[in-house]
This record gives C-alpha cells, sequence and structure tokens, in this order.
C-alpha cells in the first residue's frame, strides 16, 4: 500500500505529540522545525486532524481531542487519505465489476484488506509511536 506523504508527517507529528503528551500543547511550527518540514503544510495537516476530531487547537497550540490510546492508525490514515482505503479493488476499472464471486483476484483483496483495516483498527496512535523510531523525516530523505 502505498500512502500519500501528509500521512507520514500526520504519522510523524501525532508520534512526537504522543511521546511529549506531558509538554503539549505543541506548535505547527515546532513540530514542523523538529520534523524538518513546511510549517504551512503541518498548519494544513493539524487543521484535517483537528477537523476528524484527532487534535483540537488550544491557546499555545494544539493538543489531542481525545486520548492517543483511543485513536486507531486507521481512523489517522482515513483522516489523512481520505475516504475508504480498502473498499475497493485495485481493478476495479475492469470489466469483471469485482465481486469475489466472479473474481479470484478481488476475493483474495477482500479478504487481505479485512486484515489490514483489523491490524490497523486495533493499533492505537499511541502504540505506533511508542513502536518507531526517533528520527527527522528530513534524515529520511536525506538518505535516499
Amino acid at each position: 500500500m502505498k500512502t500519500k506523504r501528509v500521512t507520514s508527517y500526520a504519522l510523524h507529528a501525532v508520534a512526537y505529540m504522543s511521546k511529549h503528551i506531558t509538554q503539549l500543547p505543541v506548535t505547527a511550527e515546532e513540530i514542523a522545525n523538529r520534523e524538518g518540514i513546511s510549517s504551512g503544510y503541518m498548519l494544513k495537516i493539524f487543521k484535517r486532524l483537528c477537523e476528524t476530531n484527532i487534535l483540537r487547537q488550544v491557546d499555545g497550540g494544539y493538543v489531542f481531542a481525545r486520548d492517543p490510546h483511543d485513536i486507531s492508525m486507521l481512523e489517522l490514515l482515513k483522516a489523512t487519505e481520505g475516504g475508504a482505503l480498502f473498499d475497493e479493488c485495485f481493478m476495479k476499472h475492469c470489466d469483471c465489476k469485482g465481486t469475489k464471486e466472479n473474481c479470484r483476484i478481488f476475493a483474495s483483496w477482500e479478504q487481505s484488506t479485512r486484515q489490514m483495516k483489523k491490524l490497523l483498527s486495533d493499533m492505537s496512535i499511541d502504540q505506533a509511536a511508542w513502536h518507531h523510531p526517533d528520527h527527522r523525516l528530513n534524515e529520511i530523505k536525506d538518505q535516499k
């Protein structure tokens, strides 16, 4: 699965916030500087995370709208990727009309994505944060 860059940025932002929860609120600019990305872009991401009830804006910056343990990775992915991530077959433009009865590929796709959605639904952003190494996003770009 290939995700948008915004998803990676959002994950790094909430991971940082989760690991430094006692130091919240934090500004979008602080996160952007910490992660090595544009503060304007981070503001757009934070706006989207506020619209989807993952973050909320308070005096001095942003905090979690809910306990990070209660926010799933699937919820974060839906907020950043938009819409239904796994609900359509990747061969949706095929003439078979993509039903599991007439297409073995779609049947396998549906089974696999159901498992992936469950994994992402069961993993909180807090859990993901504590199992992700600390690094700056620009360090990753420099290594490519």
